[in-house]
């Protein structure tokens, strides 16, 4: 059972640290995130449903009145502490509504927005606060590897919220790196969340934190000298970039949340496809079986807004 994984993000949840610790083997083994919201007791949501916790690890899978709710006095302590004391540190990253912890964890944050000229400037009156879990799956990226897929024309890993798009690209990147079915590769890595590197790359990866994705592939490409280009979770601020560098020299690999009936049916999709930057499509299974491959499809752009579209079986 994978238990640490659960644990070192309790770890970093002070206020409710001990409680969590105390939860059973068998709710730690198959969690995805933990949640604690405004008036609701704590709870952990995973692949068996939620449950919710009290004093001492109690669980209930049921929110009664016996269990104490997340208190507005509880919830502030907590954000706070999560930010180190300094919530302007955590500025940039509360724009986008998370919070960076320790070994690629990350908390989001919900709240009410402060726009400013139809952007968000920052976050106040924090409602919830959600603990993602990210685990480690050794070799789930190997069916791709054994497909014959060819990581230098571009691989888009799709997937719903929860399917393992982060799990499965970070083995994906560790296989090139390590050279486990070719010589070693060299990878430049943007990860702007602190997730992809939170278990250890490898001798050909090079982690660049922080950067805005152009500046890092820009940086990669004039710098590292890299066969692959990695980065997760694209958005259409993103579009311009990857047609940029769809033809750089470098192979790119990248997520995106969809899921295979969206392929190009939403616009983001089909214009990332429509840059030629992708050949290979990867659809996972869902939140049921993160990390597991679903499809597979090769993309070939047709000119005049056309992308073609053919699922495979290796």
């Amino acid at each position: 059972m994978d238990t640490e994984s659960f644990d070192k993000v309790a770890e970093q949840i002070p206020l409710y640290r001990e409680a969590l610790l105390q939860v059973g083997t068998e709710i730690k083994d198959q969690a995805w995130d933990i949640r604690a919201s405004l008036g609701q007791p704590l709870g952990i949501w995973g692949r068996d449903g939620p449950c919710f916790v009290g004093p001492g690890g109690l669980v209930s899978r049921a929110p009664g009145n016996s269990l104490p709710p997340v208190s507005r006095e509880d919830l502030d302590q907590l954000f706070f502490q999560i930010c180190g004391q300094s919530v302007y540190s955590h500025e940039e990253e509360l724009r986008q509504g998370y919070v960076s912890l320790e070994g690629g964890c990350r908390a989001g944050v919900c709240g009410t927005a402060v726009v400013e000229a139809g952007k968000v400037k920052s976050l106040r009156d924090v409602t919830s606060l959600v603990f993602r879990i990210p685990r480690e799956q050794r070799g789930c990226a190997d069916c791709l590897f054994l497909a014959g897929v060819d990581f230098s024309a571009g691989v888009l890993l799709v997937g719903e919220p929860g399917s393992g798009k982060t799990t499965l690209l970070r083995d994906a990147v560790r296989s090139l790196s390590w050279g486990k079915f070719s010589p070693c590769r060299r990878v430049a890595v943007l990860d702007q969340r602190g997730e992809l590197g939170a278990f250890g790359l490898g001798p050909g990866a090079d982690l660049l934190r922080g950067y805005p994705r152009a500046a890092g592939m820009e940086t990669a490409l004039r710098c590292l000298s890299p066969e692959f280009l990695v980065c997760d979770e694209l958005g259409k601020e993103d579009l311009p970039t990857v047609s940029r560098y769809a033809f750089a020299g470098a192979g790119l690999l990248a997520t995106l949340h969809g899921g295979e009936e969206d392929l190009l049916r939403r616009p983001l999709a089909k214009a990332l496809l429509e840059t030629g930057a992708f050949q290979t499509v990867a659809c996972l299974q869902g939140r049921q079986r993160p990390g597991q491959l679903g499809a597979l499809f090769r993309a070939e752009a047709q000119g005049q807004g056309e992308v073609l579209l053919a699922k495979w079986e290796p």
